[in-house]
């Protein structure tokens, strides 16, 4: 039994290591015959195979190569139109196969191509895209003009697959790749799966808490937020941000965002972290507040990534201050930089805007695991955070007996994520007690098997759904679950 909790745990933070690197299959040359009928608007897998090869070729080139009595060029970059120079690399996606995930690609007029580009910050959104690199589903059309002295005139179209349905005045489907450009995003993150231990045990790690735009920003689009569990990376979330993609109406509606934290410090402390990244992010994103984007969000959750969530719904007021203080806020000796992190960390306003939060294995009353034998060694090697401590530390040296007995763990380096999620801590039954707001729905998906997280600590009040999978703690990973996600998120809104 002991040995499959261990699994469990396992399975939940490392299903990404499935994933295996890409395989390039021969191609082809380019074709003139083949070419000059895709730049006249013939849409055969020849035509569109020599397309894509001429642009793999000439996407750089400025002015492109054209075959004789052609003129061709590439659109300039327009809101759902990417200008050639944007990438580094760009490629034919059927150069690839998939191994690990399952593959997704659409029929329809246009050549699927995956767009590349290295992720060096040299615009101010990079910030908020993954490090390791910029990938995008595109999809090359060749859109013929008129002719003049025997040369017709020939524009490439570079369009977000993920953005575009359809094409022209018939609305013609576009063909399209959605998994070949997430798998070469994926065959990057190597540290980022190594993160998962490493922040956990306190080794240096280039990875600081932050969201990741999975995609450009839409402002009409909701963002879809996943946020991961203890000993994990959103790369758990490969399978089902790869199938979420493969949904017509899921990308029609949302737009993925991926919640990167280091698993060391407790639930709260991590929450508050997350609630001021995601302040700043919809701050820099829509800084007049303006954009329909931002007027709801959907949240999924997996194990611990379901209490941060939560915090985003709930309002304290009092109740976690009393509980940790003997003494009210205004009477305590801080700083003003201190007095605005004591707010945000025990009187914090709900964001008003989460529509749904989908709890997947989430321990509302924590998990048995973390007060076995097993927890209490694992504990041994949870490294302390040191802003966590350093914080709580400072405050107490100006104010002397501040904390209640049951808290005075707080700056001694005795509490960590996993004595966090001890049943009957104090700040758990809190978090559990505190209602969600008005308008936020809440939905459950527990695992059968899990014997980390027991399905009686891993429901809420009212919850508008409430379904079991044949799973272990990984539920998510279930193709029920997955089913089940999907569907929660075609509802209609729900505020």
């Amino acid at each position: 039994m002991k040995a499959v909790i261990i699994l469990c745990l396992f399975v939940a933070a490392c299903a990404p290591a499935r994933l295996e690197h890409l395989s390039v299959r021969h191609h082809s040359v380019t074709a003139a015959s083949d070419l000059t009928r895709a730049f006249d608007g013939a849409q055969d897998d020849a035509a569109m195979r020599s397309l894509g090869n001429w642009v793999a070729e000439n996407f750089k080139s400025v002015p492109p190569s054209s075959p004789a009595g052609y003129r061709v060029k590439f659109a300039a970059a327009t809101p759902g139109v990417f200008a050639p120079g944007y990438f580094d690399r760009l490629e034919p996606a059927s150069r690839y196969e998939v191994r690990g995930l399952k593959h997704h690609h659409v029929d329809g007029i246009g050549v699927p191509l995956v767009g590349i580009r290295e992720n060096h910050g040299s615009s101010a959104v990079e910030k908020w895209y993954p490090p390791e690199g910029i990938t995008r589903a595109v999809t090359a059309v060749a859109i013929p003009g008129s002719s003049r002295d025997s040369v017709r005139n020939v524009e490439i179209r570079l369009i977000d697959r993920m953005h575009t349905e359809t094409f022209g005045k018939n609305h013609a489907l576009l063909a399209a790749d959605f998994t070949v450009p997430f798998t070469a995003l994926l065959e990057k993150t190597g540290p980022l799966d190594q993160s998962a231990f490493t922040s956990l045990v306190g080794l240096k790690s280039d990875r600081e808490a932050g969201f990741a735009l999975m995609e450009p920003y839409d402002p009409n689009r909701t963002p879809l937020i996943l946020i991961h569990g203890l000993i994990s990376t959103p790369l758990a979330w490969a399978e089902l941000t790869n199938e979420l993609w493969a949904v017509p109406e899921v990308r029609r509606r949302y737009q993925i965002w991926h919640y990167l934290y280091p698993t060391n410090p407790p639930a709260l402390y991590s929450a508050r972290v997350m609630r001021g990244k995601l302040d700043e992010l919809r701050h820099f994103l829509d800084p007049d507040g303006r954009d329909p984007a931002m007027r709801r969000t959907v949240i999924v959750t997996h194990s611990m990534g379901g209490l941060l969530a939560k915090t985003l719904a709930v309002e304290p007021k009092d109740a976690f201050w009393d509980a940790v203080f003997t003494r009210p806020l205004s009477s305590l000796n801080v700083t003003p930089a201190e007095h605005a992190t004591l707010v945000e960390a025990f009187y914090w306003k709900p964001r008003g805007n989460v529509d749904r939060i989908i709890f997947c294995s989430v321990p509302f009353r924590g998990s048995n695991l973390a007060n076995s034998w097993i927890g209490r060694v694992a504990n041994l090697f949870v490294a302390p955070s040191p802003q966590f401590q350093d914080f709580f530390r400072e405050v107490e040296r100006k104010n002397p007996g501040m904390l209640q007995p049951d808290y005075a763990s707080l700056t001694k380096g005795k509490v960590s994520s996993v004595t966090a999620l001890a049943p009957h801590q104090r700040s758990m039954e809190i978090l559990d007690q505190l209602p969600l707001t008005g308008g936020t729905k809440a939905h459950i998906i527990t695992g059968s098997m899990d014997f980390v997280v027991h399905r009686s600590s891993a429901t809420v009040a009212d919850a508008e759904s409430n379904i079991e999978v044949p799973a272990g703690h990984g539920s998510f990973h279930h193709p029920k679950a997955i089913a089940e996600i999907i569907r929660i998120l075609e509802l209609p809104d729900a505020r």
